[in-house]
């Protein structure tokens, strides 16, 4: 199995998901920088210029790549360290930096053992999967209430929000900004590169997972 697996889709197809359940059933190192920024938001050492970008990411706008770097490399770099692999979950948004994560791997000598994963969903089902969604305050788990009305976390009884990216003009921002059409170079970079496995993200979550696990054995 390949020491890095990168998750790549539009926000709502559940590659967030995906990256969670495959890193705690093979003890990797979850990376994902939507929670590593909402990290960042907690602290108190924060510098102006991450200020700035953090107010821009609630607005739903791209955050800037050396800031995604900062924290991603960081992150890595301490699974690595301690002989983990790692799953990146959502941090690739543009070719740059798709491009910038190959030039890392690569400084590394892992060049070789990086995989992405393509979870593909259409840009409609994504807006009506995301406002439907809530996120728990405790554990993080993302719980969909399109089928059934949860009024705590099925997982560990902590309270429901909203996550302010997940307002209704946030999203459609975050659509445009990371969606099917944003996603086209990156899809076409890792193809070109060989190592894009896709996977539609439209079917339902036991029968992604069982896919994805086929794809990295």
């Amino acid at each position: 199995m390949k020491k890095i697996i990168i998750f790549i889709g539009p926000p709502g197809s559940g590659k967030g998901t995906q990256a969670k359940r495959l890193a705690q059933k093979y003890g990797y190192g979850h990376i994902s920088t939507g929670d590593l920024l909402r990290e960042l938001e907690t602290r108190t050492d924060v510098e102006p210029e991450e200020a700035e970008a953090l107010k821009e990411m609630k607005k739903g706008k791209l955050v800037p790549d050396w800031l995604i770097y900062r924290l991603a490399f960081k992150a890595a770099e301490a699974n690595l360290n301690a002989g983990k692999g790692v799953v990146f979950d959502g941090a690739v948004r543009t070719k740059a930096q798709a491009e910038m994560y190959q030039e890392y791997f690569k400084g590394k000598g892992l060049q070789s053992e990086a995989v992405t994963i393509e979870i593909t969903l259409s840009d409609d089902e994504a807006y009506s999967r995301l406002t439907k969604r809530r996120v728990c305050k405790q554990c993080g788990e993302i719980v969909s209430i399109v089928d059934q009305h949860y009024d705590n976390c099925p997982r560990c009884g902590g309270e429901l929000i909203l996550r302010a990216d997940d307002a209704e003009e946030a999203i459609k921002k975050r659509i445009q900004t990371q969606g099917n059409a944003a996603l086209l170079p990156i899809r076409e970079y890792y193809q070109n590169l060989g190592v894009l496995k896709v996977i539609n993200g439209g079917q339902p979550i036991e029968v992604v997972e069982k896919e994805v696990e086929e794809t990295i054995q």
